[in-house]
């Protein structure tokens, strides 16, 4: 039986180092292996305070609050290859069956991951039969991996919809406005990637992605477009892991 040995840095997110404290089981029957994202080690790593003084530092009491779990409330573990990480946690299932209730849960959890730490994130129902399986997938996709890091480090998604307030046709101008206000948000932003047109009152419906020390200006350029253009209605989230923007698919073994 495959087991991964952890350390118990933190209650329920098991950090990196003295990486042979205590064994959990991560394969065997009804055990699988659950994948909410990848992140880099390093970046794990350089969030730890180099002092090493009893007193902790402000840093260090902030990494340790990682105090949630994954899924069916398991506690989330890392499983490295080179120098990066997939998050999982131990799950019961390998074909997971497409819930609204774990689906959101797997949400939250990737959006309280992207708080403390760059995150490549997977769709819900990633799971893998075992440690063995889920490394040689990473060993697969490092090269993609790594740039794929690089290109979110640090960024967030943000998701912006404007919709006609009413049917009428009265505006005449819509391909106008439209380039306007994208213009001014791609300003702010990396890059952009339009989403689907679900309606004919839809204007506008594209993913941001942006550097975090932005987002306070994105959303001040949003409250700016909302009061110049009041006959439209803007539908404005986030922030999110940069789902839009990464081209990762891995696949346990069905």
């Amino acid at each position: 039986m495959e087991t991964l040995k952890t350390s118990q840095k933190s209650k329920n997110f098991q950090e990196l180092d003295n990486f042979d404290d205590t064994q959990i089981e991560v394969s065997g029957r009804g055990q699988y292996l659950y994948v909410y994202g990848i992140i880099s080690l390093k970046d794990l790593k350089s969030q730890k305070p180099k002092d090493s003084g009893s007193k902790k530092s402000e840093l260090e009491e902030d990494i340790l609050k990682f105090n949630f779990n994954g899924l069916k409330e398991k506690p989330i573990i890392i499983i490295p290859y080179e120098d990066v990480g997939a998050l999982v946690s131990k799950y019961s299932f390998l074909n997971p069956i497409l819930n609204e209730k774990e689906s959101m849960e797997h949400a939250d959890v990737l959006k309280k991951i992207a708080k403390k730490i760059t995150v490549i994130p997977m769709a819900f129902g990633n799971v893998f039969q075992d440690k063995k399986i889920l490394e040689s997938i990473l060993k697969k996709s490092y090269n993609a991996i790594k740039e794929s890091l690089e290109e979110i480090k640090n960024k967030i998604e943000l998701g912006v919809k404007v919709i006609k307030n009413n049917e009428d046709n009265t505006i005449t101008n819509e391909d106008e406005i439209t380039t306007e206000i994208l213009d001014s948000l791609n300003n702010l932003s990396v890059k952009s990637v339009k989403g689907e047109n679900f309606s004919e009152r839809l204007l506008l419906n594209h993913s941001f992605l942006i550097e975090k020390n932005n987002f306070s200006k994105f959303s001040n350029a949003i409250a700016s477009l909302e009061k110049k253009y009041e006959q439209f209605r803007f539908i404005y989230t986030g922030p999110w892991p940069p789902y839009s923007f990464v081209n990762i698919h891995i696949r346990g073994k069905k």
